[in-house]
């Protein structure tokens, strides 16, 4: 605390601060991640007297350098560049500076009502459309193409298939499933895709109702320039459709999952038939993707983790059960099992 206010204090002339604050006296609330992969804690900086942030400070928790947050100051520099108007709907780097040993980020702050779990049930499509809008203005702005990329499969399909291969030991199911997803996921290589800005996490607390009406969205550690369509618009549904069933425990967010996604009676099937449309997906890629997002996400998990790996260069038993016991690991198994059922 005592050292991001050290900072702000030395160099509030050179970053010309005064322009998001009208006070140099301000208060701090401190906000610590509690997820298990989490590596660094926010601050939020109030003027003195005022109720609501007017600045960010991201900061890792270890001194020496922070490939994390080095990647959420080029993710956001990289999407409010990819349009000369940018998005009010993103933060804005600040500074990006190492102080006291620590390389940290200082961005603007948005500020709104969270788009928390309580505000999407009470008025679950008003949520679904707004989240729909802003991710088609995004990545129409973002899109790009394949072609004259030879590494996008590997860094966006193949590298994830192999990560979670390599690092959790596999029982012949777990081997059956990853088999038929890289049989599910392989056509995409010869598919016409666009990629686009993804933004890795988009759900709660990523997620705000602006004062102005409009979406905000924070938190782009995660974020990939040219990642894959589809995944941040199935990572929100599944976010809404816990929420709408009020979930906590992975019987309840499995119930919600599949309720959402699979058979005829699936709530989502408008939006994400609207998404492909939007983005001119070729027919057939939206399952394909669908179940390669689980796969990503869970195999993202295990590349964050704070653990060395094993000599075997697999993750401890200890990890690997809390893989399995995560909801996002149960999702791609039950996706991958169950992708006949997909109706879009």
């Amino acid at each position: 605390m005592n050292m991001i206010m050290t900072y702000l204090h030395d160099n509030w002339e050179r970053l010309h601060l005064e322009q998001y604050s009208p006070t140099r006296r301000m208060s701090t609330v401190m906000i610590t991640p509690r997820f298990r992969a989490s590596s660094h804690v926010v601050c939020l900086l109030l003027p003195q007297g005022q109720a609501e942030p007017v600045m960010v400070a991201k900061v890792p928790r270890l001194a020496g350098p922070s490939a994390s947050v080095k990647r959420e100051v080029a993710n956001l520099r990289a999407v409010q560049a990819s349009r000369p108007t940018g998005f009010s709907s993103i933060p804005q780097v600040i500074a990006f500076e190492e102080h006291a040993s620590r390389q940290f980020l200082l961005e603007t702050a948005l500020t709104g009502k969270p788009m928390d779990p309580p505000a999407v049930r009470s008025d679950v499509d008003g949520c679904c459309q707004a989240v729909l809008d802003w991710l088609g203005d995004l990545q129409e702005a973002t899109r790009q193409t394949v072609q004259g990329d030879n590494n996008w499969y590997e860094n966006l399909v193949a590298g994830s298939l192999r990560r979670f291969r390599n690092l959790l030991p596999l029982s012949d199911e777990e081997r059956q499933w990853l088999a038929k997803t890289e049989e599910l996921v392989a056509p995409l290589e010869e598919a016409d895709l666009p990629l686009v800005f993804e933004h890795g996490d988009l759900s709660h607390p990523n997620v705000m109702w602006m004062h102005d009406g409009q979406l905000g969205v924070v938190d782009w550690e995660l974020a990939a320039p040219r990642g894959l369509p589809g995944f941040d618009l199935f990572f929100f549904l599944s976010y809404v459709a816990f929420a709408k069933h009020n979930a906590r425990s992975n019987g309840a967010y499995l119930a919600a999952f599949r309720a959402a996604f699979f058979g005829e009676a699936a709530w989502t099937i408008p939006y994400i038939r609207s998404y492909g449309e939007r983005l001119h997906l070729p027919e057939g890629t939206p399952a394909a993707l669908f179940v390669l997002t689980w796969l990503r996400y869970t195999a993202s998990l295990l590349g964050r983790l704070d653990e060395a790996p094993q000599s075997s260069g697999a993750l401890s038993a200890e990890t690997a059960v809390w893989i399995r016991e995560n909801r996002y690991y149960q999702m791609w198994r039950y996706a991958v099992t169950h992708v006949d059922e997909l109706r879009w």
